[in-house]
């Protein structure tokens, strides 16, 4: 009851302090168009823009279109495979969804390194290598020892000599940063160790 009272007081200090000169005013505040609105005349309002205060008002253009966007600089990542893991991976096993017709769907065991076509599409996927543990830092995708803790193999899916998808295919997560077509999904679903006599 206590928290109710409260509310109501401060419903109605806020009210108080929203006062018209008359119904005309309440009228023509309803049909105004917000963007015709000169900011600087409300109260508690700036009345200078963020960009001007910021120095940033030659990025807004005067048409009242929006300010360019600058594209974000993309991180190059090296590939490494710590000593832990290198050479004890010899293969994965992708699974190859067809969209269009399910009963095409097959499981594939590639070696790494190799690469295979799906289907007669001209799609070439050619699979790098296996991180049992995938980590990524500023500089590097790695693997945080051998353990099979987040499975990914690098993909590399080009058509007609054209680089479509490079990226990692992750076993726990098959969504997370999946390679994006209309006919073909694919899923990392094992990955076979070398075997040592």
């Amino acid at each position: 009851m206590r928290f109710l009272n409260c509310t109501v007081a401060l419903v109605l200090v806020l009210l108080a302090g929203c006062t018209y000169e008359s119904k005309e005013d309440i009228a023509s505040l309803k049909e105004t168009d917000i963007s015709k609105l000169n900011v600087s005349q409300f109260e508690g309002s700036r009345s200078k823009s963020p960009q001007t205060e910021a120095g940033l008002d030659s990025q807004v253009p005067d048409d009242g279109s929006h300010p360019s966007v600058q594209e974000a600089v993309k991180v190059q990542r090296a590939v490494v495979v710590p000593d832990e893991a290198d050479g004890k991976w010899k293969a994965v096993k992708l699974l190859i969804k067809n969209k269009k017709d399910e009963a095409r769907n097959e499981t594939k065991t590639i070696n790494l390194g190799s690469s295979f076509e799906l289907e007669d599409s001209g799609i070439k996927v050619t699979v790098g290598p296996f991180l049992p543990n995938f980590v990524m830092s500023q500089k590097a995708y790695t693997s945080s020892g051998n353990e099979l803790t987040n499975p990914a193999v690098q993909l590399v899916i080009e058509q007609n000599g054209k680089t479509l998808y490079t990226g990692w295919a992750f076993a726990k997560y098959p969504t997370m940063y999946a390679f994006e077509h209309e006919d073909f999904a694919l899923q990392l679903m094992d990955y076979i160790p070398i075997d040592v006599s």
